[in-house]
Parts: C-alpha cells; sequence; structure tokens
C-alpha cells in the first residue's frame, strides 16, 4: 500500500504518477502541463495550500474552479462526511434517507423566493441537465435561450446551452432548440423569445466568459420577459451560488426569483461531489406528479456527499 505521507520516494512517485497520466488517462494533457511547467503531483492539502510529494506548498489561487470555498479538507465537513462513513456511505436506494431529506429542507430555506423541491445529483453538468429537462417537461415547449459565452456544462444538453465554440464545435450537431444571445443584453432576448420558448438560463455573473457582472436592469428584465411569455428562468448558480459573490446566491443581489435554480462545485464544502437543481411546487408537479422516477440518478443524494453539504452550508 503506497505511503500517503508527502515525502517518500518523491521522484519516483512524481514520473509515475504523470507517466500513467500519459499512457492512461490524457496523453495530450500530460504533455500540456509539463510543458507548462506543472509536473508535479498533489499530495494532500489544508485550507489555502497544496502541497505535492517533494513537499514543496502551493498558494490554492484556483480553488477547484469554486469547489473550495471553505479551503481544503475542513475539519467540520470531514468530521461529517467520517461521521456518515461510520453508518451508511450510500443509499440503498430501498429506504428513505435523512441526510438528503434535511439537505433538501435547507436548501429550501436558503433559496430565494419559492423554490422549495431538490434533486440531487454529482455535478453542474448533471444539475443542468435535469433543469432543461425539467423546463421542457414544465412547458412542453422545445426552446432554450442562453447566452454567447456561458458555460453550463460540457455533458450532450449541457453543452447545447454552453456559448462557446471551442467546446462544441467538434460535436455538432448537438440538442436541437437552443438559441445563444449577447450577454447582458435584454432587448436580445426580447427579440427571440416566443410561444415556444421554454426557458431562458443564464449565469447570474459570466464566469469562463470573463467574469462578466450585469448591469443593473438585466436580470430583472429577464425574469419579467420569461413571465410575460410563459417561460421559465434557470439561474446556473453552479459557480456563483453558496456565498461566492457575499450573497447565499448571486441572482439574489438583484432580488430576482427563479423558476430553477442550479448549483453544485462549493455545494460539497470541497470533500464529496454533489450538485443540484431546484424548483417551484409547479415545475416538480409537472415533472413528477405522474412517474416519480421521471428523472433519477443512481449515486444523487448519497448520505455522504449530502452530510458534507449539510456541514458546508451550516
Amino acid at each position: 500500500m503506497e505511503e500517503t505521507t508527502c515525502s517518500v520516494n518523491a521522484e519516483t512517485v512524481t514520473e509515475e504518477t504523470i507517466d500513467k497520466y500519459a499512457d492512461y488517462i490524457n496523453p495530450s494533457l500530460a504533455n500540456i502541463m509539463r510543458f507548462a511547467g506543472f509536473a508535479e503531483v498533489e499530495c494532500c492539502a489544508e485550507g489555502v495550500t497544496v502541497t505535492d510529494y517533494s513537499g514543496n506548498k502551493y498558494l490554492d489561487c484556483l480553488g477547484g474552479y469554486g469547489v473550495f470555498s471553505l479551503g481544503h479538507r475542513h475539519p467540520e465537513v470531514l468530521a461529517a462526511v467520517k461521521d456518515q462513513l461510520d453508518r451508511i456511505p450510500l443509499s440503498s436506494k430501498l429506504f428513505f434517507n435523512k441526510p438528503s431529506a434535511d439537505l433538501a429542507e435547507t436548501i429550501a430555506r436558503i433559496t430565494p423566493g419559492r423554490l422549495q423541491f431538490s434533486f440531487f445529483c454529482n455535478s453542474g453538468a448533471e444539475a443542468v441537465e435535469g433543469a432543461l429537462k425539467a423546463a421542457r417537461m414544465y412547458t412542453g415547449r422545445t426552446e432554450i435561450i442562453s447566452t454567447v459565452g456561458g458555460f453550463h456544462g460540457k455533458s450532450m444538453g449541457a453543452l447545447s446551452a454552453t456559448g462557446r465554440d471551442v467546446y462544441k464545435s467538434p460535436f455538432q450537431p448537438l440538442v436541437p432548440g437552443f438559441i445563444h444571445v449577447p450577454y447582458n443584453d435584454a432587448s436580445a432576448v426580447e427579440k427571440v423569445i416566443s410561444k415556444n420558448t421554454a426557458a431562458v438560463i443564464v449565469e447570474p455573473v459570466q464566469g469562463e466568459g470573463g467574469i462578466r457582472v450585469p448591469s443593473t436592469d438585466y436580470l430583472p428584465r429577464l425574469r419579467e420577459l420569461c413571465t410575460k411569455h410563459g417561460a421559465l428562468l434557470i439561474m446556473d448558480e453552479v459557480q456563483t451560488g453558496l456565498g461566492r459573490t457575499g450573497k447565499m446566491f448571486a441572482c439574489q443581489h438583484w432580488g430576482v426569483e427563479p423558476d430553477i435554480i442550479t448549483m453544485a462545485k462549493a455545494l460539497g464544502g470541497g470533500v464529496m461531489p454533489i450538485g443540484a437543481f431546484v424548483g417551484t411546487p409547479e415545475v416538480w408537479d409537472a415533472v413528477f406528479r405522474d412517474n416519480p422516477l421521471m428523472h433519477t440518478s443512481t449515486f444523487g443524494g448519497n448520505e455522504l456527499s449530502c452530510r458534507a453539504a449539510l456541514a458546508a452550508i451550516e
């Protein structure tokens, strides 16, 4: 069994690990990382620092793209996960799951407006996929309006909503029905929204598109347009949610209440992977009333991840 201390055979461990990446995971990434001077292997982390096998410490300014809002290995999150590990780590799917129920109640309390019901999954992309399905099912419509430069994930539906050709071009044709308009331009949305629009999906602050903060009236105007045309407003808060902008959710800065909100990354407290999309009672009724198994996830809502999320929020 490999020792977990960051001091033994550092050079050997580093070379073997990078070689395995090149042989079994992603050869191009391994080459780029080597060329760029990132040919090190992380061994452990604490707070804001990551330590490699040579014992070098690095200030983590990336934060896992928003995963480590509480830093690495926050003691309260670790304690919750360790406690749950001694009970039942993954749901049997035969019975009810207390951590999942507790987390859903907590999320209903902290989310804006009438958002009440949560579906738990494992990532932001999965949360977006579920949100898009829910919007189409609730409205019976097919079109989704999203923004140029927006990022919503790289799975097929989420990628279709994403507004970055560098990720999309190799996989065309993607899911039909997606319309992309300039970010922070409500008039562009007004021109294309129609009786066939199921939803408008938007990041409150565009992340990968350049950390773009919208004008004061942009998100409120999107809310008005969606309400007027019977479309849903989906706030993708995978990167901005859970306190990263100074409020629990970024849309609260503009007093906007979405019909669906997505979250992930920081939700797991930097310890466990977890995502969720949260909707109003009307949306949930449309999706799950006739078939409570219409949308499911094998590992979604597992006890370990939910305990981590509860500790992170608390």
